[in-house]
């Protein structure tokens, strides 16, 4: 954007006085108000994995016994919880493409973490888990906020 009056462009600094008003407010959730619905949203997720974790013999058969969850919601959020028990370093959006399955298993299977490892830890969580059930939560309504505001812009 060209200032008119002096002829040269405006940089981001121009707007800095009253950046406040350039902020999107949107309202949020508060922490720890989520917690019991998030419970409720995500325990069936949590007591699947530890079926699913009972069962699996190695982490790559986890993760290949996840793959073939058929409901897309609950596949998406027991991938969230693989991710975060055993491969932190593989977004969801990579994990979540079950044609891509064996791929993931040959390229990163040998970094995952071992399910003897997965399975204690697992144990050591209560269920309900209000932990995880939080982490989860914040993947609710991601994304939201960017289409209510396109919608407001429209609008």
């Amino acid at each position: 954007m060209t200032n008119t009056r002096s002829g040269r462009r405006n940089s981001f600094a121009d707007y800095k006085p009253d950046g406040h008003n350039w902020i999107t407010l949107m309202t949020g959730e508060y922490y720890p108000d989520i917690l019991q619905e998030a419970c409720q949203l995500y325990q069936p997720v949590l007591v699947m994995f530890g079926q699913l974790l009972k069962t699996s013999e190695s982490s790559v058969r986890l993760f290949i016994q996840i793959s073939e969850v058929p409901s897309t919601w609950m596949r998406v959020q027991l991938l969230r919880v693989f991710r975060k028990y055993v491969s932190p370093e593989i977004p969801v959006e990579m994990l979540r493409r079950k044609k891509k399955t064996t791929d993931i298993c040959n390229q990163f299977g040998s970094r995952f973490r071992s399910v003897q490892d997965v399975q204690a830890a697992y144990m050591t969580r209560p269920i309900p888990d209000e932990a995880m059930s939080a982490l989860l939560w914040e993947y609710k309504s991601r994304g939201n906020k960017g289409y209510d505001l396109t919608e407001r812009f429209f609008s």
